[in-house]
């Protein structure tokens, strides 16, 4: 059953960042595995001895096309399982309904536990994955916002004889928690972005929001609509390049009050690009950010608000070397290509030879404009 049918009714996924291995050292972003968050399931309490039970006479009627949401509480401990209309805020858009019950094994039976979290990802790859994407018409991103996931009945209702398992899509937080989000997700931009201001860490493939005080890698200076420049087909990611230098760049500057503070801060433009998968499904959204790239590869830590006082791996940004006054614009092209990142987000001509990260004390890290 698709989106258009119903009610007038990821194993690895990452994001893919516009910074060659040169500056962030293969780090890629958001690797997600499709299992069910806040202990073995969604609607599990973490606590059966808290006495805590959610209501699961909706769960059990849900079905393809519904959109579902719950109360999250501490531990785990959820209440308030509902169906909602799926313009309404919910925390899950349900693809198809398994009864395990009928699984071909005894491995479900009257007196069997729920499975844990590790036998719940195979059960999405074998029971929902397949579903999921033909509800979906197809139109899920690789490498955005939503996970396919299982959601099981409370610990109670199981011991009662409930074997429902409800496959669908859900949009996790850095934690794996699922989060609230509206409409149906194959009519959504999935794509994976962060809101301007908004501080980001990288944890391996993982790119999750911190608050800027903490430890991180990029801060955003704006969130980019690509289907605004190219409204028709992909465009490819030599012209996401070309476009984004500009943008991100101006960005950077406006963001911290003008080129020499730019210059001053040592820190480079940077911003995430969408590969084909992902225009196809209808993502379209990009961010530009400021980060540091380490001389030897990777993003420097940095530790505060880039538009006051921050720290890059530690220590206050060094003082770079005086340089000539500006001769154009900075909008005009030899001004954005002076120095700016490279079409992949990587420094420009006049940053490290070897074409890495700009050391820190590099004056040429940041895109100068031509003097």
């Amino acid at each position: 059953m698709t989106t258009s049918e119903a009610k007038t009714r990821r194993r690895a996924r990452s994001l893919t960042i516009a910074l060659f291995s040169a500056l962030c050292g293969g780090v890629s972003a958001a690797a997600f595995a499709f299992v069910a968050p806040e202990g073995s399931t969604p609607l599990v309490p973490a606590d059966e001895k808290q006495g805590q039970h959610v209501n699961n006479t909706t769960f059990t009627e849900a079905s393809n096309g519904d959109c579902v949401n719950w109360k999250p509480g501490k531990d785990g401990v959820n209440s308030g399982f509902a169906t909602v209309d799926c313009e309404q805020p919910h925390r899950f858009e349900v693809s198809s309904r398994e009864d395990l019950g009928q699984y071909p094994t005894s491995e479900f039976g009257p007196s069997a536990k729920q499975p844990d979290l590790k036998r719940q990802e195979e059960l999405t790859n074998e029971l929902c994955t397949g579903p999921t994407m033909q509800y979906l018409e197809g139109k899920l991103d690789p490498e955005g916002r939503y996970s396919i996931s299982p959601i099981l009945p409370p610990q109670s209702a199981w011991n009662d004889g409930d074997r429902t398992m409800l496959c669908g899509v859900m949009v996790p937080d850095a934690t794996g928690r699922t989060t609230e989000t509206t409409g149906f997700a194959a009519k959504q931009d999935q794509s994976r972005y962060f809101e301007k201001d908004r501080c980001v860490r990288v944890d391996g493939d993982l790119t999750n929001e911190v608050p800027c005080e903490e430890k991180h890698a990029w801060q955003v200076t704006s969130v980019v609509n690509l289907g605004e420049q190219f409204p028709g087909a992909w465009p490819d990611t030599k012209k996401q390049n070309e476009f984004l230098n500009k943008v991100c760049t101006k960005a950077a500057q406006d963001y911290l009050g003008g080129d020499d503070a730019l210059y001053n801060s040592t820190l480079t433009p940077f911003w995430t690009t969408l590969q084909r998968q992902s225009w196809d499904a209808g993502s379209r959204t990009v961010n530009c950010a400021l980060t540091f790239g380490r001389p030897g590869g990777g993003f420097a830590t940095l530790v505060g608000d880039v538009r006051s006082e921050f720290t890059i791996d530690g220590h206050p940004p060094k003082t770079p070397p005086k340089r000539n006054p500006l001769r154009r614009d900075a909008g005009s092209e030899n001004a954005d290509n002076a120095g700016a990142p490279d079409n992949a987000g990587n420094p420009g001509a006049d940053a490290a030879p070897d074409g890495g990260a700009p050391a820190a004390e590099d004056p040429n890290a940041n895109p100068a404009p031509a003097p």
